[in-house]
């Protein structure tokens, strides 16, 4: 999840430019290995005297972020705390301008049980099939667009995309969904204001909230309280993510 989330952020805030992921081994012995984890990117970059602030609940190195950009994905709040729980901790490296590095070690236990080729399965009366079902993915991460989308494709659906709620109410005028994936933050319109204009104009659709926050009891009530079917949180397992469409499809 840091990992995905990161590179995530890397990817909104780098318009032009290049974005590195790099793993190293810093350590090795007989029961665990140390990785080195990094995230680099020609983005934005953030001022000295701001990047103790990135850390902070709620809080961005410039209020103008959330307009543009529409937040920073998983908090880095949630994302140091994580890191922490597992005994790191996240460090940045930053210049305004020129860009940003993200880094952290883990730490992880070598396996010791013996590695088998799962055996492969007869026939596909079990692989998730979408076919004839298009999907509308309201989204304005270029990373996160790429593996939903990979997913729906692989499924066999349909889709259509939207980056921003402005752009996915006049698509529902104008086409017809079976499902509808909503990011929940996003700039020129959320997801929560497009879920109320596209209720005026069909109450029957499915949308289903997407969000990089842990899901909470209020996220789920306003949810429902706006008009959507369910909530999943980014990243999302593919099989709960099939499970979800699945599900409400068939219902709806």
């Amino acid at each position: 999840m840091n990992l995905e989330n990161l590179i995530s952020n890397a990817v909104k805030f780098t318009k032009d430019g290049t974005i590195t992921i790099r793993v190293e081994l810093k350590e090795n012995n007989k029961q665990d290995v140390d990785l080195l984890f990094s995230i680099e990117d020609t983005g934005i970059g953030i001022p000295k005297e701001k990047q103790h602030l990135i850390f902070e609940r709620f809080t961005q190195a410039n209020n103008n972020i959330t307009r543009e950009f529409g937040g920073s994905g998983l908090g880095l709040t949630i994302i140091r705390r994580l890191l922490q729980l597992q005994g790191s901790e996240i460090f940045i490296d930053s210049e305004l301008g020129v860009g940003s590095k993200f880094y952290f070690t883990l730490k992880f236990k070598k396996s010791t049980s013996e590695i088998r080729e799962e055996s492969k399965q007869s026939g596909n009366e079990n692989k998730p099939d979408l076919a004839g079902k298009k999907i509308l993915l309201v989204e304005d991460v270029e990373f996160n667009v790429m593996v939903a989308q990979r997913m729906l494709r692989n499924w066999n659906a349909e889709v259509d995309l939207a980056e921003n709620g402005a752009i996915a109410v006049e698509k529902v005028k104008q086409n017809h969904y079976d499902l509808i994936l909503m990011d929940i933050q996003m700039p020129v319109m959320d997801g929560y204001t497009a879920t109320s204009n596209i209720r005026k104009i069909n109450k029957q659709i499915p949308i289903i909230a997407l969000t990089a926050s842990v899901i909470t009891t209020d996220i789920e009530a306003k949810a429902v309280q706006i008009g959507m079917n369910g909530c999943l949180s980014k990243p999302f397992n593919p099989n709960t993510l099939y499970t979800i469409i699945s599900n409400n499809i068939k219902e709806s």
